[in-house]
C-alpha cells in the first residue's frame, strides 16, 4: 500500500512459513503489539475460511465459536464494537447459570 511506503514499510510478500512468521514478528516488534498473533499457513487455509483477506477482526468465545466477526480491515476494523462485544461476552459469563441459581426449595414460601 503507498501508505506503507510513506511509512517506510518494505516486506517482500512471503514465499514460506519462516518468511511469513518473520514478518509477522517485524510488524509486532514495529507496533509493539501486546496481544498474541496467530500467522495463518502459507497456504491461507483459515483466511479462506474465515474470509480473513486482507484483514479481519474476529473474538472467539471459550468455546470456540466466533462471538464477533468485524469488518475487512484495515479500514474495516471497528475496534470499539470488538470492544463493546467483549464485554458483553464477559458479563454474560459472569452471569450465574440457571442450574446454580434455579435450585429447588424443598419448602417452597407459601402465598399469602
Amino acid at each position: 500500500m503507498s501508505s506503507n511506503k510513506r511509512a517506510g514499510i518494505n516486506v517482500a510478500q512471503p514465499k514460506t512459513a519462516a518468511e511469513r512468521t518473520q514478518a509477522a514478528v517485524q510488524c509486532c516488534d514495529s507496533l509493539k503489539m501486546t496481544l498474541p498473533l496467530l500467522v495463518d499457513g502459507i497456504d491461507d487455509k483459515v483466511g479462506r475460511d474465515y474470509s480473513g483477506f486482507p484483514d479481519r477482526l474476529y473474538l472467539i468465545d471459550r468455546e470456540g465459536r466466533v462471538a464477533y466477526k468485524g469488518g475487512r480491515g484495515p479500514f474495516g476494523y471497528k475496534p470499539r464494537e470488538l470492544e463493546q462485544s467483549l464485554i458483553m461476552l464477559l458479563l454474560d459469563e459472569a452471569q450465574p447459570t440457571k442450574s446454580t441459581t434455579s435450585k429447588a426449595s424443598p419448602n417452597p414460601p407459601s402465598e399469602k
